[in-house]
């Protein structure tokens, strides 16, 4: 149930953003044929049926989790509408601030579960899922920016070239590896091979990352880089959930 809670608040959450950028997304390949801009669904119903989704996952949540959980769900659905969504137009910066909406959901599990989300166990893997965004995030506009242009919406691609962003994501992409290395002295590892295949995953991304920027030629290639930085992190997921089940 709180699974389905948090879904439908997603779900509102993403429709309320759909009503906030039905203009912008009439003006992008990526985002013409939602709801909104192919006609499909009038604006007032898609405001609705957002609000509707919000209220029924709320009240969910409260039935099943308690209220902490459904104030953690409003703040991330005020923060992901109220906030990241019109900072995308004046800065890009705004994904800096996404990252927060990906890393909320951990702690309405942690609080559904009975957990402290104060512990230091929590905020480190809070923190180590706040720096995983940034290379994806970055990595995925590099596919999108000239659309994000043209529809007038701050990108970074506006300002640096191609091969210096996909650098910098890979300096985040080593930081997120390195602070995988950081997650024993938390508590967080409970078996040694656990460690290894964690071990495993960053040696082989920092491998990688090693080879592309040697070879130069390829560096503008990112649908490889944005691959390897979502493998990399379910792997690491993968591994902290089974090292817990186990």
């Amino acid at each position: 149930m709180t699974l389905f809670g948090v879904l439908l608040m997603a779900a509102g959450a993403s429709a309320l953003n759909h009503f906030q950028e039905r203009k912008t997304d009439r003006l992008m390949t990526r985002t013409a044929d939602r709801p909104i801009p192919s006609g499909r669904m009038s604006p007032p119903l898609v405001f609705l049926v957002g609000l509707a989704w919000l209220v029924l996952g709320a009240t969910i949540l409260l039935i099943f989790t308690g209220w902490i959980v459904v104030l953690l769900g409003v703040f991330n659905a005020a923060w992901y509408n109220l906030v990241y969504t019109p900072l995308k137009k004046t800065s890009v910066y705004a994904l800096f601030a996404g990252t927060i909406t990906g890393v909320v959901p951990l702690f309405m599990g942690i609080a559904a579960a009975g957990g402290n989300m104060a512990s230091h166990q929590a905020v480190y893997i809070g923190f180590f899922m706040l720096i995983w965004q940034i290379p994806h995030f970055l990595i995925l506009l590099l596919k999108y920016g000239k659309e994000y242009e043209q529809a007038g919406l701050a990108s970074i691609t506006a300002r640096l070239s191609i091969p210096r962003i996909i650098r910098i994501a890979y300096l985040w992409m080593v930081a997120c590896c390195t602070a995988t290395l950081f997650l024993p002295l938390f508590g967080l590892l409970h078996h040694s091979q656990t460690g290894y295949a964690i071990l495993l995953i960053s040696t082989l991304v920092f491998v990688f990352i090693s080879f592309a920027v040697y070879k130069r030629n390829e560096i503008d290639q990112f649908r490889i880089p944005f691959i390897l930085t979502n493998i990399m992190q379910a792997g690491f997921m993968v591994c902290l959930v089974l090292d817990s089940l186990i």
